[in-house]
């Protein structure tokens, strides 16, 4: 079999996975073209709390917690994103089967947002089920800028979601970090 034949085969396989994928979730009663929540609020400046909500820490409306670098090794930084100011992880990727960005995907502040999320749970001041539903929405507002892109950006966004409530399901939690350890 020739190269070329070989990629024509892999083109149409990708094709029925995707068309699969879609009908899956269209079935299941996932909307891959409905309305986008608003975006969550943010701002450029953050404030000092001893105490915060998850989105609030996420959203650069409250500053990271006190003594968080100095025990997970890196210092969040404040970025204006598609959805609005999101501190991120620096180094982030998207992980599991998920890249940061695809043909007509990108997902890379999401994930890297998402990433500060599950730090500030193991630094135990974050809550999973906020920063998973923050990736939520801010994966279906990446795909609403990504025009003919959008319906299959928005199913994979539904398929990355669903596998983050599976693991919550199953009792997935961000292990704990013990905070008079000196980050590695």
């Amino acid at each position: 079999m020739t190269q070329n034949r070989r990629n024509q085969d892999r083109r149409r396989w990708a094709l029925r996975l995707a068309t699969v994928g879609i009908l899956t979730f269209d079935l299941l009663g996932w909307s891959v073209t409905g309305d986008v929540a608003a975006a969550a609020p943010g701002s450029a400046t953050c404030v000092e709390r001893k105490v915060a909500t998850a989105e609030e820490y996420l959203t650069g409306v409250v500053c990271p917690p006190e003594g968080f670098a100095e025990v997970l090794g890196y210092e969040p930084e404040l970025t204006r994103t598609p959805s609005g100011w999101r501190y991120v992880r620096p180094d982030a990727e998207c992980s599991g089967p998920l890249s940061d960005r695809g043909p007509f995907w990108d997902f890379a502040t999401a994930c890297a947002t998402h990433d500060y999320g599950y730090d500030l749970v193991r630094f135990g001041v974050g809550d999973r089920t906020a920063t998973d539903a923050l990736l939520h929405d801010d994966l279906l507002r990446t795909c609403a800028r990504e025009g003919l892109g959008q319906a299959p950006c928005k199913a994979l966004a539904e398929w990355a979601y669903a596998a983050l409530r599976v693991g919550e399901a199953n009792g997935f939690e961000p292990g704990p970090i013990d905070r008079d350890a000196p980050a590695s």
